[in-house]
């Protein structure tokens, strides 16, 4: 949904998994041709960089967590399931704890958010952009 324009060109609401999608999508395309298209690009890049920021940190493991894996990593490298197995049932709480971390970063990436984003012209759209990508910045292009 995009309302008025603005300093940036137009607010577009979307959820936050929306957001993502579209950075990614940006992301991707940095590198095709066009001054107008990496612009948009760039500063649309930095906006939603912004806006999901919070997520991203919300979203990093914890220390504990992180030795945990590289120690249940040793156990998959080794196929030893039953060991694995006894080792998550051992750790059962920070799992759960990691588990309940992640829940709640879905549930944020499921909010819906309005930020002021560029909007792209569809004639500036670059020649070898695909129809998945275009179908990803759909919300801001005009």
């Amino acid at each position: 949904m995009i309302n008025s324009k603005e300093k940036y060109g137009a607010f577009v609401t979307a959820t936050n998994r929306e957001f993502l999608n579209i950075f990614k999508t940006l992301s991707d395309t940095r590198s095709v041709k066009g001054v107008n298209y990496a612009k948009a690009v760039i500063k649309n890049l930095q906006v939603i960089k912004e806006h999901l920021q919070p997520i991203e940190e919300m979203a990093l493991p914890s220390e504990e967590f992180i030795e945990l894996s590289v120690k249940a990593q040793e156990f998959i490298n080794k196929e030893d399931s039953e060991g694995l197995q006894k080792f998550e049932g051992e750790n059962q709480e920070l799992i759960e704890k990691r588990k309940k971390q992640m829940d709640e970063v879905n549930a944020k990436l499921d909010e819906i958010a309005t930020v002021e984003l560029v909007l792209i012209d569809e004639k500036v759209l670059p020649e070898d952009i695909s129809a998945e990508q275009i179908e990803a910045l759909m919300k801001i292009i005009q």
